[in-house]
């Protein structure tokens, strides 16, 4: 259900039919921009149909569309049909290693955010100083991004660390489980653990918890993720 009091700041939008209504709304009448955080890309390629919808319906209106993602999107095959059935020009996107949960913000004015963690329920928000600081925490993490079209640093060919498994590794050091690595890296369980399997292959380790002690003797989740860096680390014996 929705609240029809007039000049609401927040309403709550309560079931998928009523939020996804809301976005199809907020989408037709956007005029500039809209942007967009995704913690997991894989939410949008599981309904391309309806994303593809409301994007074509900002840009036939003369608007822009910005996508913050995390890194694993890049390997998403429907997230680059996505990319690809969209005009070039009216869409940026970026991915970094952790981003906030879902936030869409249209024309600077309106703003939903999930408000329970199956995402049933929705906030729509328009009290303008709240709308503000979203927009501002969207500006900072923007600007750590790395553009969708610029390859994300790696190491050289005969030491094939990732960004994505120097994230996972960092995470790993930090104590955490798979299933939690998974969820904060946007990635299902099953393809977080191929990617540990990589990192032990190229490390050398012979079980997690040799694992662990090399990640810590490498150096790797302490270095950002510049090529060289992750080059040097790798080969130190």
């Amino acid at each position: 259900m929705a609240s029809d009091a007039p000049n609401l700041a927040i309403t709550v939008l309560e079931g998928r039919s009523l939020i996804a209504e809301s976005l199809r709304n907020a989408s037709a009448v956007a005029r500039e921009e809209v942007l967009t955080a995704q913690p997991d890309g894989n939410r949008l390629t599981d309904n391309l149909g309806q994303g593809l919808e409301n994007a074509r319906a900002v840009i036939a209106a003369g608007g822009r569309m910005r996508h913050l993602y995390q890194h694993p999107v890049r390997y998403s095959p429907g997230f680059a049909t996505y990319v690809s059935r969209l005009p070039p020009g009216h869409l940026e996107v970026r991915t970094m290693e952790q981003t906030i949960d879902r936030l869409i913000v249209f024309d600077r004015t309106v703003a939903y955010v999930p408000a329970t963690p199956d995402r049933t329920t929705a906030l729509e928000i328009r009290h303008p100083a709240l709308v503000r600081y979203l927009v501002q925490v969207y500006e900072v993490l923007w600007a750590q991004a790395t553009p969708y079209s610029e390859q994300l640093p790696a190491t050289a060919p005969d030491t094939p660390v990732t960004a994505v498994q120097l994230s996972i590794a960092r995470l790993l050091t930090e104590g955490h489980v798979d299933d939690v690595v998974a969820r904060k890296m946007g990635i299902s369980v099953r393809t977080c653990r191929a990617h540990i399997a990589k990192l032990m292959q190229t490390l050398g380790a012979t079980s997690r918890t040799h694992l662990g002690a090399l990640i810590v003797r490498s150096g790797i989740s302490e270095l950002p993720n510049s090529p060289a860096a992750c080059e040097n680390s790798v080969r130190q014996p």
